[in-house]
């Protein structure tokens, strides 16, 4: 089985392409590949910014890619960018059920179609309850800090893999060490990616 590691933060308009990429071909090879998410935050710091140039630079580029347009994706420009490790813990609270790939879609959505505040408890809460997940128990998960200390271990793999940016992936063999996978920056298409497991498997 071919194991696919994506790190990647609810505010980045690539790594959400990234991830609906990840998913198709995941249709295409079914149970042949395994696709974990690993948290990252471009903003780590607990502060309210404005989009950078830069930023909406890459959120129009992102919205001329082919899977955005089959997709129907709106993609529209944030107000503002707050920190999303609230975010990144209730993806590793819904892996638990196996929805991790389902939250993380859905916060995507929230964020880049539907205009919605992803920092804030009250709007992951519904959208966990939209899931079918347990949104009580997972107020009860971030107060215990363990989802917390997840998201940390990720951000510090990132940096001991020597990435620089979001969308990174690390694909390799399941039963084999992390060091042995591909590290793959930055976005990369279907026929991309495709490519690179076919060279794995």
């Amino acid at each position: 089985m071919i194991q696919i590691q994506i790190w990647g933060d609810f505010e980045c308009p690539f790594s959400y392409l990234q991830t609906l990429v990840l998913l198709k071909l995941k249709d295409k090879y079914g149970d042949a590949i395994e696709i974990i998410w690993r948290a990252f935050e471009l903003n780590p710091d607990k502060q309210v910014m404005t989009p950078t140039p830069e930023y909406l630079e890459n959120l129009q580029a992102a919205s001329q890619e082919l899977i955005a347009a089959q997709a129907h994706l709106k993609l529209i420009s944030p107000k503002y960018l707050t920190n999303i490790r609230l975010a990144q813990e209730s993806v590793y609270f819904a892996d638990v059920q196996g929805l991790s790939l389902k939250m993380a879609i859905a916060l995507f959505d929230a964020f880049f179609n539907r205009e919605i505040d992803i920092s804030k408890e009250e709007e992951i809460l519904k959208i966990a309850d939209r899931l079918g997940l347990n949104s009580d128990a997972l107020n009860v998960a971030w107060r215990d800090g363990k989802l917390t200390s997840k998201v940390i271990l990720d951000e510090q793999e990132f940096r001991t893999y020597g990435f620089q940016g979001v969308p990174a992936m690390l694909i390799g063999e399941k039963d084999f060490s992390p060091r042995s996978f591909t590290p793959v920056i930055g976005y990369k298409t279907p026929d991309e990616l495709d490519l690179i497991i076919s060279k794995v498997l």
